[in-house]
Parts: C-alpha cells; sequence; structure tokens
C-alpha cells in the first residue's frame, strides 16, 4: 500500500515537471518571436481587446454599462436584419 502511494506521488511530480518545462520552453519560444515581428505586421492587426466588429463593439458597450440589455438585442437585431439584406440567404433548388 505504502509503495504504491509512493509511485502515484513519484509520478504526479514527474508529469507535472514534463508539463511545466513544455510550458517554460514554449513561453520562452513565443517571448524570442515577438521582437522579431515587423512593423508592418502589427499595422495590421488590431490592439488587443479593440473589438474588430461590429457585435464586438456591441458586447463592449453592453459590458461597460453604456447599453442596456434590451438597447444590446435591439441592435443585434437589426444589424442581422441588415445583413439578411446585403447578403441573403441563397437555397440551392431541388432536384
Amino acid at each position: 500500500m505504502m509503495a504504491t502511494m509512493i509511485f502515484m506521488v513519484l509520478l504526479t511530480i514527474t508529469l507535472v515537471a514534463i508539463v511545466v518545462a513544455t510550458a517554460w520552453v514554449a513561453v520562452k519560444d513565443t517571448a524570442d518571436e515577438a521582437p522579431e515581428e515587423s512593423s508592418k505586421d502589427s499595422a495590421r492587426s488590431p490592439a488587443p481587446g479593440v473589438p474588430e466588429t461590429l457585435e464586438g463593439v456591441l458586447a463592449g458597450q453592453l459590458l461597460a454599462g453604456e447599453i442596456n440589455a434590451a438597447q444590446y438585442r435591439r441592435a443585434v437585431q437589426r444589424l442581422a436584419e441588415r445583413d439578411a439584406l446585403r447578403h441573403p440567404l441563397l437555397v440551392p433548388p431541388e432536384e
């Protein structure tokens, strides 16, 4: 019984060490690549936390308390209606 418990503790420690080592290498590789990015690539991508879509802006306003849930639902409904008019769903003909 005691041998099984010792084995399980050693196995757990080994697995944790493997996970930590793998994560450490991945984080280190990511940190090394960050300065090498060109300013051209970083100019195209939005800043972190900046929404890229209207839905993202609406969600941000909802979370910030600038609009309430009813206003959010109505805005998303209008957005869906506008999208349906601009890009109607075409159903293929039945054969």
